[in-house]
């Protein structure tokens, strides 16, 4: 069987020395690295030929060793960290996990966009969204995402319910590991620039936001295939 993951694109979304999420009992300062590094390795095992991106898209930089250890590990890496837009949602944001979302989003924004331009994905068929932590366990070659079903389409695990601001439930796609076929790039650039248009109304207007919930309110319902049984463990 051809290794259809040699036509992948992983771009991995970070925060790595932000406060940002809270840590847990028993963390160190370097366990977001770690896990950083553990889903890179993940990638290199699983889908050897695949190419992977790093996106550092908080207010913290890297320091010297982490972004010398990620060059040597990586195919692409982009630190924000110092963009003033990127400071500005660190300063002016009101919580953590809204300069989370709109920092993530935004970083994300801007790679996709980069890579537009420089005609990036012409040689993938598909471009994974991951976050740290989250290690692939096998090929994505096997998997819902390389199937006939998914071709045009996003791949994402099954929505999930969650309490929205007024304490209603709402569907909500898990951002953490989930894939587009490469023909989708320019129109999920439109949806995240609505998205962001959209955070910021909602921010203004003193509500919550949640990129998960965001993303299933603004992609094409059509266009969603799911994978009940994905291939990944959550470190």
């Amino acid at each position: 069987m051809t290794d259809t993951s040699t036509n992948a694109l992983f771009i991995i979304t970070s925060a790595t020395n932000a406060p940002y999420p809270a840590p847990q009992q028993g963390q160190t300062d370097n366990t977001q690295f770690e896990a950083l590094l553990a889903t890179v390795n993940s990638i290199s095992t699983h889908a050897p030929q695949a190419r992977i991106a790093v996106v550092e898209y908080s207010a913290y930089p890297l320091t010297p060793l982490q972004h010398d250890t990620l060059i040597q590990q990586v195919d692409y890496l982009m630190d924000y960290s110092r963009n003033e837009q990127i400071q500005g949602f660190d300063r002016n944001l009101p919580n953590h996990q809204t300069i989370a979302a709109v920092s993530e989003l935004t970083g994300l924004l801007w790679f996709l966009q980069v890579g537009l331009h420089h005609d990036l994905y012409a040689s993938f068929r598909r471009v994974f969204k991951m976050s740290p932590g989250v290690q692939l366990t096998a090929s994505p070659a096997n998997t819902a995402h390389f199937s006939d079903n998914a071709q045009g389409r996003y791949v994402f695990p099954n929505a999930t319910l969650a309490a929205d601001a007024t304490g209603a439930l709402a569907l909500r796609f898990a951002n953490h590991y989930w894939s587009m076929d490469t023909s989708l790039v320019p129109s999920f650039i439109a949806s995240l620039q609505e998205i962001l248009a959209q955070m910021g109304t909602m921010t203004d207007q003193g509500q919550p936001v949640s990129a998960e919930a965001m993303l299933y309110r603004h992609l094409d319902a059509s266009k969603i295939y799911y994978d009940l049984k994905p291939t990944i463990t959550q470190g």
